[in-house]
């Protein structure tokens, strides 16, 4: 038998062949060379590109050291730390370093406030009833940056003192770095001056900023408004109203001193003013009278007391203030004062009992109450001492001022009351244009 095989009928088997650009397969060799070349290039260029972006722009955060101050209780003053994620807040003892997203708090006791010192030296002395946010504190990684040393804190209550540092070579600052100085409050950002010093108070409806040195640019949380606060001048911005123009910085503390306003001795109408009487402890049942009068064009309160029958009695109105005044550096009492009658030689036996009497109570930083006293008689007939007491003229009306009571001996850290009153026999005295400047 002849087998017979047909080998048309069987298919062909193609040869394997290699891929190559146009069959050549040394073109794809060289694009392969370029396109590595290509690469290495890139890196070469990339990598120093990165670099020096990563030595331009790479930053550090730093802290500020947190002291408490003020009278401590027990060895620990009301003064906290919140730090994220802590279950509780950190009592603040002795000096501590705090960083970035911890807030200072401090409550309502006068004894309870802090000294903050950043890492550049500047610093923000926190008053009672204050928060802070330390939401940045930054410097560039690489003295070789270019980038400004920052500092933004929020500050949504209370008030603080800020001390810029300068951007001049110092400890604080060796490189003399520019420095970008910016606080947060719920009306306005307020980007600070170096060397400048600033007071930012911030209530439930308001943010004011006093600066003392230096100069500040304000500008809405809605960046609506942008405006520059100078040397002496005051910003106060309303919630929910346009940033004020800029005021001289110096703010009177008490109201109505012009008694444009009505003056009543009513306990059941209110007003600034309160009326009071105390006939001490001899007896007597004289009292004295108080009452609005207007003399050569102004307003004025008018004290008078007559039959007295030599027994004495105190007759006058006050104000209660309850402001602390630590940031201020001046703080004068002023007004215009006029006497009438005086029946009661000089200052009375003790220099105590004067026909017109200013009185500023306060407490200092213990939380001590003390007094400035000034007297003002026409007469002293029989002699008596006079201690803190001035003769002025009889009838005439006297501006007086008081030296800056911030320079008292004992220093007056909160303001409880202003009084205006007589004391002694039979008086008719009128006092205007009470003042209580603070700037």
């Amino acid at each position: 038998m002849k087998l017979e095989v047909n080998t048309g009928a069987l298919p062909r088997t193609a040869a394997p062949q290699t891929n190559t650009v146009a069959g050549k397969p040394e073109r794809m060799a060289w694009l392969v060379l370029f396109g590595a070349f290509g690469v290495c290039i890139a890196l070469s260029l990339l990598v120093p590109f990165l670099g020096v972006q990563f030595v331009r722009f790479s930053t550090e955060s730093q802290t500020a050291l947190l002291q408490a101050i003020g009278v401590t209780q027990g060895g620990v003053t009301p003064v906290s730390v919140n730090v994220p994620n802590a279950p509780l807040p950190i009592a603040i003892k002795d000096p501590a370093p705090i960083s970035e997203d911890n807030t200072i708090v401090t409550d309502k006791s006068d004894t309870s406030r802090a000294f903050l010192t950043f890492f550049d030296s500047s610093t923000a002395t926190i008053s009672p009833d204050t928060q802070l946010t330390l939401q940045e504190m930054r410097r560039p990684r690489f003295t070789w940056s270019d980038l400004q040393n920052q500092v933004v804190v929020e500050q949504p209550r209370g008030l603080v003192r800020y001390a810029v540092a300068p951007t001049w070579a110092h400890p604080g600052n060796p490189d003399g770095r520019p420095l970008q100085f910016l606080v947060r409050t719920p009306q306005f950002d307020a980007w600070l001056d170096p060397g400048g010093s600033y007071s930012i108070l911030v209530t439930d409806k308001t943010a004011e900023i006093a600066v003392r040195d230096g100069n500040a640019t304000l500008q809405s949380r809605d960046g609506s408004q942008q405006l520059r606060v100078g040397l002496s001048e005051r910003v106060v911005a309303e919630q929910g109203k346009p940033i004020a123009a800029p005021i001289a910085a110096a703010q009177d503390l008490l109201g109505n001193g012009d008694f444009a306003q009505r003056v009543t001795c009513d306990p059941n109408e209110a007003g600034p003013w309160r009326c009071f009487v105390d006939q001490g402890g001899d007896g007597g049942n004289i009292n004295g009278s108080i009452g609005a009068v207007t003399s050569e064009n102004r307003r004025a309160v008018q004290i008078n007391r007559a039959n007295s029958n030599q027994n004495s009695a105190i007759t006058g109105i006050r104000q209660d203030i309850d402001r602390d005044v630590s940031d201020f550096r001046t703080l004068k009492l002023s007004a215009d004062v006029r006497v009438d009658n005086q029946s009661l030689s000089g200052g009375g036996y003790q220099s105590t009992e004067y026909p017109l009497i200013l009185r500023v109570r306060y407490r200092d930083v213990n939380g001590d109450e003390a007094e400035y006293f000034r007297g003002y008689f026409i007469q002293n007939d029989t002699h008596n001492p006079t201690n803190n007491g001035e003769q002025i003229p009889r009838g005439q009306w006297v501006p007086v001022e008081s030296s800056n009571l911030l320079a008292l001996p004992i220093k007056p850290f909160r303001i409880i009351s202003v009084e205006a009153y007589a004391s002694g026999w039979d008086y008719q005295s009128y006092i205007s244009n009470v003042q209580l400047k603070a700037e």
